[in-house]
């Protein structure tokens, strides 16, 4: 009899995250991360007053100093809001339609912040973030392979 105990405690230790875990303790991670990339754009930038020197010129000039911050922010933004949603394609989908909502916001926002400024540029890499992250969960949970499985 305490064997089967034993075996009930370990089953309800190993449930899956999803299972266990609050969904609103989900949404307070993705909106806590959300106040964080809000006020990480509206503080001043060191050294923003634009690009000098040979940095310019050479094999990275197209990459913006902000852009991996900004790539890399809009991902896990992105990965948190795939995360507190159901699982589906479709709704990988609206997590990337929400992430890239957010930044343009943030982006006209920036507009009314005397150092900041609208910038298409941040936006277009805000979604190319937004995309790897989901993405990322997607293929991670399963959620891809699962509703693209080729059946006949």
């Amino acid at each position: 009899m305490s064997g089967s105990t034993r075996d009930d405690a370990t089953a309800v230790s190993e449930a899956p995250e999803s299972e266990t875990e609050n969904p609103r303790d989900r949404w307070r991670n993705a909106a806590a991360f959300a106040g964080v990339v809000l006020l990480a754009s509206v503080v001043p930038v060191p050294g923003s007053g634009g690009r000098s020197g040979a940095a310019a010129d050479g094999l990275l000039a197209g990459i913006a100093p902000t852009d991996p911050f900004h790539l890399v922010g809009y991902a896990l933004l992105a990965g948190l809001s795939a995360r507190a949603m159901p699982d589906g394609v479709r709704w990988l989908g609206v997590a990337v339609g929400v992430t890239v909502g957010f930044g343009l916001g943030v982006e006209l926002v920036q507009t009314a912040v005397p150092w900041r400024a609208f910038a298409w540029r941040d936006a277009a890499v805000n979604a190319l973030g937004a995309s790897v992250g989901v993405l990322i969960v997607g293929v991670r949970s399963g959620s891809i392979r699962d509703d693209w499985r080729y059946t006949e």
